[in-house]
């Protein structure tokens, strides 16, 4: 009952064996119980942060964990380390431009009236020039998600000629079927021979009325892009337009139209009011009421005090079918650039039919959620979409999902030996941690690097590029200015290896790591780490009768792009 595992055994009889001083080199790899000894996020998150160093936290840790240990000691920790999530409310705040009608129209007579976009016109090519019109006020920068319509099968032009739903020529036939309404006055609309449908308020002077044309039902059902257009006079209005209005309305019953609701149409070519001259109107958009039953009707004001004359000659309405065709609703995201709108190559919306493709309720709801999380489709689906995608490559996907609510929210994936891996912001990272005199152990960031054949190499090349190439052998693999050898792997002492500049191997050397070697090896070396300087330790081998490691210790004093380092002391035997 008394015999149990005790950790520190290998420990404390090498204490024995040594007496008070105790130095030891020790690698360590924190487990998930070392996290939550430090408690806080550190606990929860096992891993550390920018905000939970840790250097704050293994000092103390070690402190507990080996008690016996004696200054000098190091201790390499390897430690999970939480980089912070990248900012993706660019993409998952991105607001959605739907085209309307009118960008259909830009593109094209054949898109204008399909109002979608297909293979033989590409909405790639479209849409920038589309946004440029219709967002003016985007930022260098800006994503947008654009929503369109696609069919994969070329519309039929035949099913896109415009045809007329109600035409009415009211010189040569009257009123019918059109019905006029006199709800005050006793004026009312009547049929001229030479004007068509004609209404004045105008007796021996003017006087009070309210007179309504309204024509029969208009069923848009299977239609778009309904337009009407009008030919009328207008005279003596005396700039009272409000006594003449057209309107729509999809409420009207046949009885009062008072009672019922109207909405008043923009007319682009109205009359000049004041002469007898007929105007064309032009377009008068009626788009908004596709697919609907309506009616539209020819209002008339008159008072005491002005009575104008309106006179209809002609009235056409017209639409295009709208052929049996299935389209989808594609929303892609696009970027404004200083040279104008783009497709995004860095962010990608999940579509409609991408979640049809998953199929089960993600093509019910087109969402995900807690039953279908994200990230057991979003690999599979970027392989499919980027099948030619290379390593390092990174995407942003942007999804819905259902938690209290629908959601937007966003991914960053990039490609890790080929496949497509989810963002994960935890890293493992080494520090060096050292046991100071004054019992407390404090992080180290020094940098501890033994010189191979290639770093002698460097200096041979420095030597040739910057220094003297007459210096560089004709084996180009050492050189007589430092006495850098990269064939040997070392500098040399013999003073005929060295320039005379030097007065002895140790100044050239020092000369050598500082300015040829440390810059080129360590191009974006940092000065301090957690507020702590960092010292590079650069082990050299030197040649002097034999073979002799020695240590040159430089601090970096200006971080990279072209780093500076600053000599501390050495070389010193190994």
């Amino acid at each position: 009952m008394l015999v149990a595992c005790n950790p520190m055994k290998d420990i404390n009889n090498e204490l024995n064996a040594q007496g008070t001083t105790f130095v030891k080199s020790i690698n360590d790899v924190l487990t998930n119980a070392d996290y939550e000894v430090m408690k806080g996020n550190v606990a929860k998150d096992h891993a550390f942060s920018e905000v939970d160093q840790a250097a704050i936290y293994v000092p103390a840790f070690l402190k507990s964990k080996y008690p016996g240990l004696s200054a000098g000691s190091v201790d390499k920790v390897m430690y999970n380390f939480k980089n912070a999530l990248p900012d993706l409310t660019m993409y998952t705040t991105a607001k959605v431009y739907t085209l309307s009608a009118t960008d259909y129209n830009s593109v094209s007579a054949t898109v204008g009236a399909a109002q979608y976009f297909s293979p033989s016109s590409s909405a790639d090519n479209s849409i920038p020039a589309i946004l440029a019109t219709s967002i003016t006020d985007a930022a260098i920068g800006a994503h947008y998600i654009v929503s369109h319509k696609y069919s994969a099968i070329d519309p039929n032009p035949n099913d896109l000629k415009r045809s007329t739903l109600l035409g009415q020529n009211f010189v040569t036939a009257g009123l019918s079927p059109f019905t006029a309404y006199n709800v005050t006055g006793d004026q009312v609309w009547v049929a001229d021979p030479t004007y068509g449908a004609k209404m004045s308020g105008y007796s021996g002077g003017a006087v009070t009325n309210e007179d309504w044309l309204v024509s029969p039902a208009i069923d848009l059902k299977g239609y778009k892009t309904t337009e009407l257009h009008i030919t009328q006079i207008i005279n003596y209005i005396k700039d009272q337009w409000s006594q003449v209005t057209v309107s729509v309305s999809t409420d009207f019953n046949g009885g009062n139209p008072s009672t019922a609701t109207w909405t008043p149409l923009t007319i682009p070519n109205l009359p000049t009011g004041s002469s007898f001259s007929p105007v064309e109107s032009g377009v008068i958009d009626l788009s908004a009421f596709d697919g609907k039953k309506i009616y539209i009707a020819f209002k008339y004001l008159s008072s005491d005090t002005n009575a104008a004359t309106w006179e209809i000659s002609d009235f056409v309405v017209s639409a295009i079918g709208v052929p049996v065709v299935q389209t989808t609703t594609v929303e892609e995201f696009y970027t404004k650039s200083s040279t104008g709108w783009a497709k995004s190559t860095d962010a990608y919306y999940v579509k409609v039919d991408d979640y049809t493709a998953m199929g089960g309720n993600l093509a019910k709801y087109r969402d995900f959620s807690s039953t279908d999380n994200p990230d057991n489709y979003m690999p599979e689906m970027l392989k499919l979409k980027y099948s030619y995608a290379l390593d390092g490559t990174k995407m942003v996907v942007v999804y819905k999902y259902y938690n209290a609510g629908l959601k937007t929210y966003g991914d960053q994936y990039s490609v890790v030996g080929g496949v497509w891996t989810k963002y994960n912001p935890v890293v493992v990272k080494t520090d060096q941690f050292i046991l100071a005199s004054t019992n407390e152990w404090v992080f180290d960031p020094t940098v501890n690097y033994t010189m191979a054949s290639a770093d002698y190499q460097i200096v041979v090349d420095y030597v040739k590029t910057k220094v003297d190439a007459s210096k560089v052998s004709s084996y180009g693999n050492d050189e007589t200015y430092y006495g850098s050898n990269a064939y040997y792997g070392e500098f040399q002492s013999n003073t005929a290896k060295f320039d005379p500049k030097f007065t002895t191997w140790k100044d050239a050397v020092k000369e050598a790591v500082n300015v040829a070697f440390l810059p080129a090896k360590f191009p974006n070396a940092v000065s301090q780490v957690d507020g702590i300087d960092v010292n590079y330790k650069i082990t050299f081998a030197l040649y002097d009768g034999v073979m002799i490691n020695y240590v040159i210790t430089f601090k970096c004093t200006k971080s990279g792009q072209s780093p500076e380092f600053t000599y501390v002391e050495g070389p010193t035997l190994k």
